[in-house]
């Protein structure tokens, strides 16, 4: 956090407090109740998850993925190079058993994480939900590569899974990276304003501004669509492969939660 040189301190002429210094205010003493109750606005809600079956998975989608590159690579005209992101029809082109498999574990984190988010928006209410992929694709990077601060739109949440990457210690041992060495990171949605903002020991809760998520081979991060996120540069033995995807979450009742009113 940002220092802020010495606190200013309220003076007195005349008996009137000084026009041009801040007065101080004293909070409540601890073991005290507080006057008036602390709100949380607008929460980040991200889902961690973890594919039991990707030791099988990944061998698989490596092989798959490497043809469907070299032909759309070929299709596209594009030369080899550090970065490469396919197009977003995945569940359409693979159509091998254990990427089914892995499909359904991805509408039953996206459930699971999307209740939970939703709990005390939805009231209580048990909704019949419907998942619907609105883009899939899988990117690799090498040499130093990355993806710069984006967010996704067209849907409520996106993801990043993780395919293949250098081991953890070998990762953050990069020279020149370290353990920010491939990590996905996420940035807060009071990032964008930061940078001519005023920093002290009073908004000490939006620090830091970003999240880093380690990055393990058969990790799935969930996240809101809106939230700006990077692909950090990666450099390491192993090529970093992911995928990632776009999903709208309806429920079979319909989406609307609150009636229409004047008030």
């Amino acid at each position: 956090m940002a220092k802020t040189g010495r606190a200013a301190r309220a003076r007195r002429s005349q008996g009137s407090p000084s026009a041009s210094r801040p007065t101080q205010v004293k909070t409540p003493s601890a073991g005290k109740a507080p006057a008036s109750a602390i709100q949380r606005l607008w929460p980040t809600p991200i889902g961690l998850h973890r594919y039991p079956a990707a030791a099988k998975l990944h061998p698989v989608l490596v092989d798959v993925f490497a043809e469907l590159r070299a032909a759309q690579q070929r299709q596209r005209g594009d030369k080899p190079g550090p970065f490469f992101a396919s197009d977003d029809d995945l569940t359409e082109r693979v159509q091998v058993e254990e990427f089914r498999d892995f499909v359904r574990f991805l509408v039953s984190s996206l459930g699971e994480t999307v209740k939970k988010a939703n709990g005390e928006a939805w009231a209580g209410r048990s909704l019949d939900l419907r998942v619907g992929f609105q883009g899939m694709w899988f990117q690799c990077s090498r040499d130093g590569a990355f993806h710069d601060i984006h967010t996704h739109g067209n849907c409520s949440w996106s993801a990043a899974y993780i395919v293949q990457i250098d081991e953890p210690e070998q990762r953050v041992a990069h020279p020149v990276y370290g353990a920010a060495n491939g990590v996905t990171r996420l940035y807060g949605p009071h990032f964008t304003s930061m940078a001519g903002a005023f920093s002290d020991v009073g908004n000490a809760y939006l620090q830091p501004p970003h999240l880093d998520i380690e990055p393990l081979p058969g990790r799935l991060l969930l996240f809101p669509s809106w939230l700006a996120h990077k692909a950090m540069p990666y450099d390491g033995e192993k090529e970093r492969i992911i995928i990632s995807f776009n999903a709208s979450i309806h429920a079979s009742e319909g989406d609307q939660m609150h009636g229409y009113s004047a008030h």
